[in-house]
């Protein structure tokens, strides 16, 4: 469904274009052994009960998005300072250590102000606070309303399916239901709800609460690192107009044509480069492709771009 949503932005793009001649190239030498998926296994991750985990892997991506700024949310964990998404999981998990009750579904629905603030406490206030605040308490009113108060039961009722749970939580939950509109069509990313069903397969190797079906029918999620990624592997070209802002670091507005292109094209190249390297590597999935482009994101230097910047939600 999310690719039948995006074609018809591909064929009618403007200010971005996917060079499928580089693209070709950067695939053939991609060892086959670095498209491996990333077992999650940190100490920002609640190791036990499993139960615990998986929950905090559905909390964590509802309020997982915009964390650039200048200077970066950090926050303390064990000694170590963690921002970004590492940031947020080690700010759950050190919130499970403190005796926060942040797995139950009644205490989401109404979590203090306070509370939500000493649990994502850094060096400043993490973008966006408000807007996460005001989401936990709708993912709480769901969770008790529908689902027993509980992630284990909003898990069972996707009955062991990716696509399921990814349809459930853009369903019942619509700060998941991430979709734009251009030129008239509806355009589907869910971004977080297809992470939060590969980190759920991912943490437990496809078992227990990560046993789930047609997580090849995933794509690669819509960001902003995997896009600055893929420009600077000659994937992905921006228009000059384009690549003058995002250098510039000029925020684009959210819904805006260049965002949804630049999202678009991120996750059309995704399945162009699934395509090209299944005939090396026969089932191979959008989730290997999405870990190794996120990988290589983690690698920067004084030459490397800019992210395009885009306050969202979704992201």
């Amino acid at each position: 469904m999310i690719l039948d949503t995006i074609a018809p932005v591909i064929s009618h793009l403007r200010y971005v274009a996917i060079d499928e001649v580089r693209l070709r190239e950067v695939c053939a030498h991609i060892p086959s052994d670095a498209l491996h998926l990333p077992t999650w296994d940190d100490d920002v991750f609640i190791s036990h009960p499993p139960e615990a985990r998986a929950a905090q892997l559905l909390l964590f991506n509802t309020i997982n998005f915009s964390y650039w700024g200048d200077p970066k949310w950090t926050v303390d964990f064990h000694g170590r300072p963690l921002d970004g998404a590492w940031g947020m999981l080690g700010a759950l998990a050190r919130a499970v250590d403190e005796g926060f009750p942040i797995l139950d579904g009644a205490y989401l629905a109404s979590i203090p102000e306070a509370d939500l603030r000493h649990i994502l406490r850094g060096n400043v206030e993490i973008p966006m606070f408000r807007e996460r605040l005001v989401i936990l308490h709708e993912v709480g009113r769901v969770l008790v309303a529908q689902f027993g108060g509980n992630f284990g039961d909003l898990l069972r009722a996707a009955k062991n399916d990716a696509v399921n749970l990814v349809r459930l939580l853009v369903t019942v939950f619509p700060s998941f239901n991430d979709v734009a509109t251009l030129d008239g069509h509806t355009v589907a990313f869910y971004k977080r709800a297809q992470l939060a069903a590969a980190m759920l397969y991912e943490a437990f190797d496809g078992e227990g609460p990560g046993d789930l079906r047609r997580v090849e029918e995933l794509t690669v999620f819509a960001d902003y690192k995997l896009p600055q990624v893929l420009r600077r592997l000659g994937v992905l070209r921006y228009a000059p107009h384009l690549a003058d802002r995002v250098d510039r670091r000029e925020p684009l507005e959210a819904g805006s044509r260049e965002e949804v292109e630049i999202r678009a094209a991120t996750v059309w190249a995704g399945e162009l480069m699934r395509r090209t390297l299944t005939p090396r590597l026969p089932g191979i999935t959008a989730l290997r492709i999405d870990y190794w482009l996120w990988r290589e994101g983690q690698v920067q230097g004084p030459g490397v771009r800019p992210y395009h910047r885009t306050r969202t939600i979704y992201y």
